[in-house]
């Protein structure tokens, strides 16, 4: 277990997460059976084109008493399906996650936008944990932003991070600030709390994160097909992207 994970812990002790109920529409009457339709179908019409799904935000929210030094750096967040095992192997063959459904996520940016990773609906995700503090991600970040101003990450990936573990005692806080200095121009989703998990970081804790930056490539099936800790070769990144994507 990478020892950053752990650090920034203690000064976080009364963080709670409450669900409030999400209400929707009443379904449309029918009309009633001897009545007949006001107008025919129309089966001449052009198929309505698929848009992308709207993305609506998060049920989960935080209250009030989350200490005000955290606010800029947590938001709400929900995440649907099973815990990935913690990756514990440098072989990424040898990962317990490959094959397995990725959680999803869906959490709020921050310029307060909902933003969700959910392959199998938005294609094939590349999910990048990064942490303000961790000197590993702000060496890795210009790497990433290297291979973007290239062209190099393919078209068809969505690169997505998430902001976790902050600490306001520690190198700059906060990570809105700090991402916005280091040109991260891809989608970032505030990390969530759950403090009956432990660490308490809501997504790093879904996706096994054993240290920073963390990175898991999940396929258009919502499959995890790829993850791996700490600073990687740019050139080895994108041979694992391409490999195990297809793309």
């Amino acid at each position: 277990m990478n020892p950053h994970r752990s650090r920034a812990l203690a000064v976080l002790t009364t963080v709670v997460l409450v669900a409030t109920a999400c209400g929707g529409d009443d379904a449309a009457e029918a009309p009633p059976a001897d009545e007949p339709a006001d107008t025919p179908a129309d089966t001449s019409a052009e198929p309505p084109v698929d848009d992308p799904a709207p993305i609506d935000g998060p049920v989960s929210t935080l209250p009030a008493d989350v200490p005000e030094e955290y606010r800029r750096a947590l938001g709400p967040m929900d995440v649907g399906g099973d815990f990935l095992p913690v990756l514990d192997t440098d072989d990424i063959d040898a990962d317990p996650a490959l094959g397995m459904p990725a959680p999803t996520v869906l959490g709020v940016g921050f310029d307060g936008q909902p933003v969700r990773v959910d392959a199998a609906q938005d294609g094939p995700t590349m999910v990048v944990f990064l942490a303000h503090w961790c000197p590993h991600c702000n060496a890795e970040i210009p790497v990433y932003n290297e291979l973007r101003d290239d062209g190099r990450f393919p078209e068809e990936l969505n690169i997505i991070a998430i902001s976790t573990a902050p600490d306001p005692t520690r190198p700059n806080f906060p990570p809105d600030e700090w991402l916005v200095e280091k040109d991260w121009t891809y989608p970032a989703i505030a990390e969530g709390v759950d403090i009956e998990l432990q660490p308490p970081w809501l997504a790093a804790e879904a996706y096994g994160v054993s240290g920073f930056p963390f990175v898991t490539l999940i396929d258009d099936d919502g499959n995890v097909v790829a993850r791996w800790s700490g600073e990687q070769d740019p050139d080895e990144t994108i041979e694992i992207i391409e490999s195990r994507l297809g793309l």
